[in-house]
Protein backbone atom coordinates (compact mmCIF):
# COMPACT_ATOMS: atom_id res chain seq x y z
CA UNK A 1 0.00 0.00 0.00
CA UNK A 2 0.85 3.76 -0.43
CA UNK A 3 0.99 6.21 1.88
CA UNK A 4 0.76 9.41 1.03
CA UNK A 5 1.12 12.93 2.95
CA UNK A 6 -1.74 15.45 2.23
CA UNK A 7 -0.01 18.54 0.62
CA UNK A 8 -0.37 21.18 3.20
CA UNK A 9 -2.29 24.28 1.29
CA UNK A 10 -0.15 26.94 0.77
CA UNK A 11 -1.26 31.13 0.69
CA UNK A 12 -2.75 31.79 -2.42
CA UNK A 13 -0.80 35.11 -2.75
CA UNK A 14 2.14 36.82 -0.60
CA UNK A 15 -0.41 39.04 0.96
CA UNK A 16 -2.19 35.62 2.63
CA UNK A 17 1.07 35.25 4.66
CA UNK A 18 1.39 37.15 7.89
CA UNK A 19 4.93 38.31 8.78
CA UNK A 20 5.56 40.51 11.74
CA UNK A 21 7.15 43.60 9.78
CA UNK A 22 10.06 45.61 11.71
CA UNK A 23 8.86 48.72 12.63
CA UNK A 24 12.43 50.85 11.81
CA UNK A 25 11.26 49.35 8.22
CA UNK A 26 9.02 52.40 7.58
CA UNK A 27 11.97 54.75 9.26
CA UNK A 28 14.38 53.29 6.64
CA UNK A 29 12.24 53.79 4.04
CA UNK A 30 11.98 57.49 4.45
CA UNK A 31 16.27 57.46 5.14
CA UNK A 32 16.42 56.07 1.56
CA UNK A 33 13.90 58.23 0.18
CA UNK A 34 15.89 61.34 1.58
CA UNK A 35 19.05 59.71 0.07
CA UNK A 36 17.18 59.25 -3.38
CA UNK A 37 16.93 62.51 -4.37
CA UNK A 38 20.52 63.48 -4.28
CA UNK A 39 21.80 60.17 -5.36
CA UNK A 40 23.13 59.09 -9.17
CA UNK A 41 24.21 56.34 -10.89
CA UNK A 42 25.00 53.40 -9.77
CA UNK A 43 24.44 54.11 -6.42
CA UNK A 44 20.80 55.52 -7.18
CA UNK A 45 20.33 52.28 -8.78
CA UNK A 46 20.79 50.50 -5.70
CA UNK A 47 18.56 52.74 -4.05
CA UNK A 48 15.80 52.41 -6.45
CA UNK A 49 15.96 48.62 -5.99
CA UNK A 50 16.02 48.10 -2.05
CA UNK A 51 13.45 50.92 -1.67
CA UNK A 52 11.27 48.37 -3.73
CA UNK A 53 12.33 45.31 -1.82
CA UNK A 54 11.33 47.27 1.35
CA UNK A 55 8.01 48.95 0.39
CA UNK A 56 7.45 45.16 -1.14
CA UNK A 57 7.87 43.95 2.33
CA UNK A 58 5.66 46.53 3.99
CA UNK A 59 3.10 45.29 0.78
CA UNK A 60 2.98 48.74 -0.63
CA UNK A 61 2.38 47.47 -3.94
CA UNK A 62 2.02 50.76 -6.25
CA UNK A 63 4.61 52.68 -4.57
CA UNK A 64 6.77 49.52 -5.18
CA UNK A 65 5.81 48.50 -8.51
CA UNK A 66 7.10 52.95 -9.63
CA UNK A 67 10.56 52.25 -7.89
CA UNK A 68 11.23 49.03 -9.38
CA UNK A 69 9.85 50.30 -13.20
CA UNK A 70 12.37 53.38 -12.54
CA UNK A 71 15.21 50.58 -11.82
CA UNK A 72 14.47 48.65 -14.57
CA UNK A 73 14.25 51.91 -17.03
CA UNK A 74 17.74 52.36 -15.50
CA UNK A 75 19.11 49.53 -16.33
CA UNK A 76 17.16 46.53 -18.22
CA UNK A 77 18.66 43.54 -17.10
CA UNK A 78 17.39 40.52 -15.05
CA UNK A 79 17.39 40.30 -10.98
CA UNK A 80 15.36 40.84 -7.60
CA UNK A 81 13.76 43.75 -9.50
CA UNK A 82 12.64 42.17 -12.39
CA UNK A 83 11.26 38.57 -10.26
CA UNK A 84 9.89 41.38 -7.75
CA UNK A 85 8.01 43.30 -10.11
CA UNK A 86 6.68 40.47 -11.96
CA UNK A 87 5.16 39.14 -8.46
CA UNK A 88 3.27 42.42 -7.91
CA UNK A 89 1.87 43.02 -11.22
CA UNK A 90 0.66 39.25 -10.86
CA UNK A 91 -0.85 40.39 -7.50
CA UNK A 92 -2.37 43.83 -9.41
CA UNK A 93 -3.89 41.37 -11.88
CA UNK A 94 -5.30 39.42 -9.44
CA UNK A 95 -6.97 42.09 -7.66
CA UNK A 96 -8.38 43.91 -10.71
CA UNK A 97 -10.15 40.31 -11.56
CA UNK A 98 -11.53 40.16 -8.31
CA UNK A 99 -13.10 43.84 -8.65
CA UNK A 100 -14.16 42.92 -12.39
CA UNK A 101 -12.26 45.65 -13.15
CA UNK A 102 -11.22 44.89 -16.74
CA UNK A 103 -9.56 47.75 -17.94
CA UNK A 104 -7.07 47.53 -15.40
CA UNK A 105 -7.05 43.55 -15.90
CA UNK A 106 -5.69 44.48 -19.19
CA UNK A 107 -3.18 46.89 -18.10
CA UNK A 108 -1.41 44.63 -16.08
CA UNK A 109 -1.57 41.80 -18.53
CA UNK A 110 0.21 43.69 -21.33
CA UNK A 111 2.72 45.57 -18.61
CA UNK A 112 3.27 41.58 -17.68
CA UNK A 113 3.86 41.00 -21.27
CA UNK A 114 6.24 43.95 -21.47
CA UNK A 115 8.16 42.54 -18.73
CA UNK A 116 8.38 38.77 -20.45
CA UNK A 117 9.60 40.18 -23.76
CA UNK A 118 11.96 42.45 -21.77
CA UNK A 119 13.46 39.38 -20.20
CA UNK A 120 13.50 37.70 -23.80
CA UNK A 121 15.66 40.49 -25.26
CA UNK A 122 17.90 40.94 -22.06
CA UNK A 123 18.19 36.95 -22.64
CA UNK A 124 18.91 37.06 -26.44
CA UNK A 125 21.33 40.46 -25.61
CA UNK A 126 18.94 42.55 -27.70
CA UNK A 127 18.72 45.38 -25.19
Amino acid sequence: MFFFRKKEAKPADFTATVKKVDPALSGQVAELKQQLETAGGARRLELLNELGGKLFVLKQTDEAIHYYEMSIQKNRTLGKAYTDLLKLYNVKRREAAERNDDEQLQQYLDKIDALMKLSKDVIRGLE
